[in-house]
């Protein structure tokens, strides 16, 4: 069978266009990912800083506060400081907000327009290092301000809006995503594009490999039924009787061989019609299946007893198929002579005929020694042979190809599984003529 190169090229578009869309994915989250370590690596950086330069602060605001807390102070005065030291300048740092307290956690001073949604200050029992608190909006750091003598004079929290950070993140991402789905949408027509390209001369060289098969089969059937006639009219007319017996001898097997070719001929013959897509509908049509098992079935009798072996029809259902008789007939004798040819001497070969829910099934069951299941996707390729005990002299390998291509043209499908009784059943499935009908009323 003719490989199906739109098939091939579909998926292998799919394949690239894939490889490429995460290719292109994972390049954009490794720049996403860096971006973002990049932003909340500044966020920290930019926390410490201002930490630092607030530690500083400390010791002065300590001084200032402890003055508020003398006596001689007036009660008014100090309200008045308490509230200068609390008080927001306008419009100045927006997005920052710093705390300071003493060892106490009493509150010194604060400063910055921004709130933070969730609390500054750690858990007890945490406060003496440094740690970093997220908060719903952005990041805060709280900094233990430690004297030369190892005790803690006061604490520093500072807390950085993100929200800008975020939401230019968030355009990054959609961004990319934008920027993904078009790359994608380009890889895979880029992808279909070369996968074409690079498929064309493969498809132009089946193409001429197949002419060349239908050509040469073509040719070679002249000579092989000259050959035959020949020697068939030196029969005929009784010209060999008085050869030498070596000379009537080496020509039956020159007939033989001449038979054997053009059987090989015709075969070729029909596989590269078929490798064409070369069908003649007229000869299409519904037809009972029950009908052409008990034909082949009853032409095969007298070579089963021949060889020894019970040949018998197993009639289930009788389904409708629509389809070519001719071929049909052709694919189940194929399948028949296989199994006749394979089966041990006093053996069963079953020819069963059933159906199941929209679908007609064919068996031909056999005794042989069978298919291991490793080679049963092998059998329908051309010119194989399995072992010793499933080859013939006069098997050339292309019958159950030939089987295999005339279930595809039926849009059917042919598979080697094992037997009930041992060795092989090679099951076939055709749809009904119901469900063809079927589809073919919704089509008009």
């Amino acid at each position: 069978m003719q490989p199906d190169l739109q098939h091939t090229r579909r998926r292998l578009s799919r394949r690239y266009g894939l490889f490429i869309s995460i290719l292109l994915g994972v390049f954009a989250l490794a720049v996403y990912v860096q971006v973002a370590t990049l932003r909340a690596a500044q966020t920290r950086i930019e926390l410490e800083r201002i930490a630092s330069t607030a530690a500083a602060e400390l010791q002065l605001l300590h001084h200032e506060h402890d003055e508020m807390l003398r006596p001689d102070v007036p009660l008014w005065l100090r309200e008045r400081a308490r509230s200068a030291l609390h008080a927001d300048p306008v419009n100045e740092e927006p997005n920052v907000r710093i705390r300071w307290f003493d060892d106490q956690l009493l509150e010194l001073k604060a400063r910055g327009g921004y709130r933070p949604g969730a609390s500054m200050i750690p858990p007890a029992g945490t406060r003496g290092r440094v740690q970093w608190l997220p908060l719903s909006d952005g990041l805060a750091l709280w900094w233990p301000v430690i004297h030369p003598s190892k005790k803690v004079e006061g604490y520093v929290s500072v807390a950085l809006a993100t929200a800008s950070a975020d939401q230019e993140l968030a355009r990054l991402r959609q961004g990319i995503l934008i920027g993904a789905l078009i790359a994608g949408v380009v890889g895979i027509a880029a992808s279909h594009w070369m996968v074409s390209a690079s498929l064309e001369p493969i498809r132009r060289q089946i193409d001429q490999l197949i002419r060349f098969t239908a050509d040469a089969s073509h040719e070679l059937r002249h000579p092989l039924t000259a050959i035959r006639a020949l020697i068939g009219t030196l029969r005929h007319a009784d010209l060999l009787a008085s050869c030498p017996t070596p000379v009537v001898q080496k020509l039956g097997q020159i007939d033989r061989s001449t038979e054997r070719m053009g059987r090989l001929v015709d075969d070729l013959l029909l596989l590269s019609r078929t490798d064409r897509a070369i069908d003649d509908s007229r000869a299409m049509r519904d037809f009972s299946l029950e009908e052409l098992v008990e034909d082949v079935v009853a032409l095969h009798q007298a070579e089963a007893e021949a060889a020894g072996l019970k040949l018998e029809a197993v009639i289930e259902a009788s389904p409708l198929v629509h389809g070519d008789p001719d071929r049909l007939r052709r694919l189940l004798e194929n399948l028949l002579s296989n199994a006749l040819r394979f089966s041990p001497p006093r053996g069963r070969v079953t020819v069963g005929l059933g159906q199941q829910q929209e679908k007609a099934l064919l068996w031909v069951d056999d005794q042989g020694p069978g298919i291991s299941p490793e080679q049963r996707s092998q059998v329908f390729e051309r010119f194989w042979q399995a072992d010793d005990a499933r080859s013939h002299p006069d098997h050339h390998g292309l019958g159950l190809s030939i089987a295999q291509a005339i279930s595809e043209s039926h849009r059917g499908r042919l598979r080697a599984c094992g037997a009930p009784a041992g060795g092989c059943r090679m099951l076939l499935d055709l749809p009904l003529q119901a469900q063809r009908s079927g589809r073919e009323s919704l089509g008009h």
